[in-house]
């Protein structure tokens, strides 16, 4: 969803169009670096309130082996299958 190059791109593009003369451009710069950061706050606070739960009362029903979960175990399973997975 949010990969490495994308969110790279975002930010050179915001850089970039910061040091612009053009108004409008380095606006729509700051604006495109700002929404997605903002999604990436949304993604991480669901993954820190759901995760835990989905893991604890789901996954175990499922895989009877699986260990209690606790809040940064998911993020950072996210996180490892955000760079093993590719876009």
């Amino acid at each position: 969803m949010f990969g490495a190059n994308k969110v790279s791109n975002v930010v050179e593009n915001a850089i970039r169009s910061n040091n612009n003369v053009n108004l409008d451009e380095a606006q729509k710069g700051k604006v495109g670096l700002a929404s997605i950061l903002l999604g990436i706050l949304i993604v991480l606070v669901l993954n820190l309130v759901v995760g835990p739960w989905l893991w604890n009362n789901i996954l175990r029903r499922l895989i009877p082996m699986a260990g209690k979960a606790r809040w940064y175990d998911t993020v950072a399973l996210a996180v490892l299958l955000g760079l093993i997975i590719p876009n």
